[in-house]
């Protein structure tokens, strides 16, 4: 998987019959601590993300073929969830107390990413993030209606 952030959609009048009534999106690809990673990917919405969300993207084709139900069709990228915080844990060197630090603008001077965790869905949207969480977004979300043509 990979976290990203939506920046814009894809219209195509003239496409695969998989892509009728489906969300394209431009998701900037991003680092742990919500940074640029370079690059972007355009991707399938399955939950109704929206401009400026940071989402998980999962990139295997069979995977996201399954996950619409499908067998064949050109479908490699998915936007599987919406990111409510991520939670890195610093590399203990010894010294320290290995303890975790939000994924922030300060928490990312501070030092080497060991492991991380990130919060999506219901229990962000519930308002409950995981300890020691600092939000790349949080709000409340509210089923959005799907574009016609």
């Amino acid at each position: 998987m990979k976290l990203a952030r939506v920046v814009g959609t894809v219209v195509s009048t003239i496409n695969a019959p998989i892509f009728d009534d489906r969300t394209l999106l431009v998701c900037d690809l991003l680092g742990p601590r919500g940074e640029s990673a370079g690059g972007y990917m355009i991707a399938v919405d399955t939950v109704g993300a929206g401009a400026g969300e940071t989402v998980l993207l999962i990139d295997e084709g069979s995977s996201a073929r399954q996950i619409l139900g499908v067998t064949k069709g050109p479908v490699r990228t998915l936007v599987v969830g919406i990111v409510d915080a991520v939670s890195l844990v610093e590399a203990d060197d010894g010294g320290g107390s290995g303890a975790a630090a939000p994924a922030t603008a300060a928490g990312a001077a501070s030092g080497t990413v060991a492991a991380g965790t990130v919060a999506a869905g219901a229990a962000g949207a519930a308002g409950a993030a995981a300890p020691n969480a600092g939000p790349v977004t949080k709000r409340a979300r509210a089923p959005r209606p799907r574009a016609t043509r």
